[in-house]
């Protein structure tokens, strides 16, 4: 009789076992998904920029690809692509992977007639990791734009490192040699410029001790749209081509100031700024 009771009550205690477990499991199951991932807008003519915005519950991965790589459970990125994109996204835990795709399509020919219209050069930069072509907003920042063209045109930044880095924030460079030795610009600081130009990913603009001070030559690059900025540095031109490039460059180990950003490991060089017609 005792053996039966025991029995009996191993079979109960495995019987909730297995139910306690089969109520847990779908709750674990539906936690698990991609809320939404949505470009806006949708469709944008060469040269302008969408939001890619994401939303994703209870993963421990999620990843973006072109360019953008790993990224937080819920975010937005600034994007210029330029040619029609489809990004995809995938999301994982310990079992599950999931995917989603956002697909932004870019008009060509309205670009067109906005580059011949406006008139702004083009400045290359040639660094040691790819090149990287940014339209100069002579139009709208016309100081700003002005110093950094003479200096291009003095061949002053050739042979600077970008000094500065850091991963979804930006890149810095124009101030010093490989060996550490800082190199200033022959013509000074400059005076404080603004515009309507916001710091959106891809932005170039003018490094300074200080928000709302002029700078004089060093200049950084944003991986990524970083509004904390707009108003308080000069921001003058945007990256037409390369944005990976600028990526690549952000995301290289680097010694830490304390704030996530610091020096390269490896120089990055900027071998030539070349300014060129539209």
């Amino acid at each position: 009789m005792k053996k039966t009771i025991v029995v009996i009550g191993i079979c109960l205690l495995s019987t909730l076992s297995f139910f306690s477990g089969c109520i847990n499991k779908p709750e674990e199951l539906t936690q698990f998904s991609i809320m939404s991932f949505d470009v806006e807008p949708s469709i944008i003519n060469q040269g302008e920029y969408a939001n890619l915005s994401w939303v994703v519950l209870s993963a421990s991965s999620v990843s973006i690809d072109n360019g953008i790589g790993n990224v937080a459970l819920a975010g937005h990125r600034m994007i210029q692509p330029t040619q029609t994109t489809t990004y995809i996204l995938t999301a994982s835990n310990a079992t599950h992977t999931k995917i989603a795709a956002a697909t932004i399509t870019v008009n060509y020919e309205s670009n067109e007639s906005h580059e011949n219209q406006s008139g702004n050069r083009i400045a290359v930069i040639d660094t040691t990791m790819g090149i990287i072509r940014v339209e100069l907003f002579e139009d709208k920042m016309p100081i700003t734009t002005a110093n950094f063209i003479k200096l291009a045109n003095d061949g002053f930044y050739n042979g600077l490192i970008f000094h500065r880095i850091g991963t979804n924030f930006m890149i810095q460079g124009g101030g010093y040699y490989p060996n550490g030795t800082q190199k200033s610009s022959p013509y000074g600081n400059i005076a404080f410029e603004t515009s309507d130009v916001k710091h959106v990913d891809g932005v170039i603009s003018m490094a300074s001790t200080g928000a709302k001070v002029g700078g004089s030559a060093q200049f950084f690059i944003c991986d990524g749209a970083q509004a904390f900025l707009d108003g308080n540095y000069a921001a003058f031109g945007v990256t037409i081509e390369g944005i990976e490039v600028v990526r690549t460059i952000a995301a290289q180990p680097h010694s830490d100031n304390g704030d996530g950003t610091g020096k390269p490991n490896t120089d990055i060089i900027i071998n030539s700024i070349t300014i060129v017609d539209s």
